[in-house]
């Protein structure tokens, strides 16, 4: 059985090489820099273990890079995993990456062929867009093209591990297309949960963003909270989880949400059910919430600060990642420089204009350090050097609850957190 994975971006490129291992893999992509560069072994994004383990593959000849679409004739299952982002403005999703995807795939089908779709769609998707443009060439679903939907649950930094250890939902047209589904995706590792068919594991993969959406809107709303009462959120929240499952839904509040995939997902379930007659309000609250976070770090910054030079540490939406889509360090950024104060930004992983690797050279003159990003370089923070270097009086605005308070006290900054005054 040779596969093909389509698209070699954040979800596609570790996927196909991790596939290789027990796998012939035809990697494709469209974009032939991207493939020139990953065939010389540079990988495109920050994925820790990734480096290696492509080398490996393409070293082995298990997995080959290719931006010809012919080259898919030779597989038997094609695994889609492009994009398709959605716009808060019009309400819909783009499906362009996800058409010119069956572009390349329905003139290089077989019969007998089974496309996983893993790239994240409304409900009915598979079993609509998808199997409407493979009857349209003369193929029928399920007797001669098989589909699956399982959907990407990884997270960007870890990719590695969660690919291998995650439970894999399954929903396929037919029990043939989900034998060789689940034959393929066991080889990863993890559980392997079958669902009625691809509508519900649509549905499964939706929840799983939406919740987490939400649960982010209560723990940060939590934390102006605990602003308001005195009380420390972390203690508040460590407490409430100890030995008590039922608050396991509480999450670490931070300065907003970011990532295309919480940006997307609630807002597209919404927009199906606004259709249907169904207003989803917690989705509303929660956006609510989560959009003034930016907002609300840089008004922590005005009340103990009235002017004076920000360094923002981390650009990132998420730790040890190179990823800025709708990082909330760009939102805290503008509200900053709306309130006058002049900012700089560092990032160990981001580079562009603008953005410094080096963090000491970066704070060096500033009277303010916003920690915005959970890099784990940041839990290192030499903070007896990062005094040295700031203006008299320093002051430490944590909104990831990742330095040491007792310490930074202790060496004379002045701190204060997100549900941490």
């Amino acid at each position: 059985m040779k596969l093909a994975v389509i698209g070699l971006g954040y979800v596609g490129l570790p996927l196909a090489s991790l596939l290789s291992r027990d796998f012939d893999v035809i990697g494709f992509e469209v974009d032939r820099s991207k493939v020139e560069s990953i065939n010389r072994g540079k990988v495109p994004i920050n994925e820790p273990g990734l480096d290696e383990e492509l080398v490996k593959s393409l070293k082995s000849g298990r997995l080959t890079i290719t931006s010809d679409p012919k080259n898919l004739k030779e597989t038997t299952v094609k695994i889609v995993t492009v994009g398709t982002p959605f716009s808060l403005e019009s309400n819909n999703v783009d499906y362009s990456q996800l058409e010119s995807s069956l572009d390349a795939i329905l003139p290089n089908l077989n019969k007998k062929d089974v496309i996983i779709l893993k790239s994240t769609v409304p409900p009915g998707t598979t079993m609509g867009l998808v199997r409407k443009r493979i009857e349209a060439v003369g193929y029928r679903v399920p007797e001669s093209i098989g589909l699956v939907f399982s959907p990407e649950r990884m997270i960007e930094g870890q990719a590695m591990i969660d690919f291998r250890a995650l439970p894999k939902v399954v929903g396929a047209s037919d029990t043939r297309s989900q034998s060789i589904a689940v034959e393929i995706l066991t080889k990863l590792g993890g559980k392997i949960i079958t669902v009625t068919d691809p509508d519900t594991a649509e549905m499964v993969k939706m929840v799983d963003n939406y919740a987490r959406f939400v649960f982010l809107g209560l723990t940060n709303e939590l934390a102006l909270a605990c602003e308001k009462v005195g009380v420390d959120v972390l203690e508040v929240i460590r407490t409430a989880k100890d030995d008590y499952p039922r608050n396991a839904g509480l999450l670490v509040p931070g300065p907003g949400v970011g990532g295309s995939c919480l940006n997307k997902d609630p807002f597209i379930l919404q927009a199906i059910l606004r259709g249907r007659g169904l207003e989803l309000d917690i989705v509303k609250s929660a956006q609510r919430v989560n959009s003034l976070m930016p907002i609300h770090v840089a008004e922590l910054v005005s009340k103990y600060r009235h002017n004076g030079n920000v360094a923002i540490l981390g650009v990132a939406f998420k730790g040890d990642t190179d990823d800025t889509r709708f990082a909330p360090s760009y939102a805290v950024r503008s509200e900053l420089i709306r309130r006058k104060y002049g900012v700089r930004l560092t990032d160990p992983f981001v580079k562009g204009d603008g953005i410094n690797k080096d963090l000491y050279e970066s704070c060096n003159g500033a009277s303010v350090v916003v920690v915005l990003t959970d890099h784990s370089e940041y839990k290192n923070i030499d903070l007896g050097r990062l005094k040295e270097l700031m203006t008299e009086n320093p002051l430490i605005i944590d909104g990831r609850g990742y330095i040491d308070r007792e310490r930074a006290v202790k060496l004379g900054f002045e701190y204060h957190g997100l549900g941490r005054l």
